[in-house]
């Protein structure tokens, strides 16, 4: 019983050991679409662009036919 405790403790001491003395390896997180994401935000702010130029002719149109569905038809009551 005894060897069996001191084999323990020898693997947890070599354990320790190699944590200290071996260098861990170390890990980067590679990001597949970095050289993607230049192009993708060209991209998005070209389609911005787009939806942004037809905007005033846009709020032009909503404005007249929110004028039209709320102009008074003549039949209210005075109040």
């Amino acid at each position: 019983m005894r060897w069996l405790w001191r084999l323990l403790t020898f693997i947890v001491l070599l354990a320790f050991l190699r944590n200290f003395i071996v260098p861990q390896p170390k890990v980067f997180i590679s990001w597949p679409e970095a050289q993607n994401l230049a192009p993708k935000i060209q991209g998005q702010i070209k389609q911005l662009q787009r939806f942004t130029q037809d905007l005033p002719a846009s709020i032009e149109v909503e404005v007249r036919r929110l004028w039209n569905d709320f102009q008074p038809s003549g039949d209210g009551k005075q109040v």
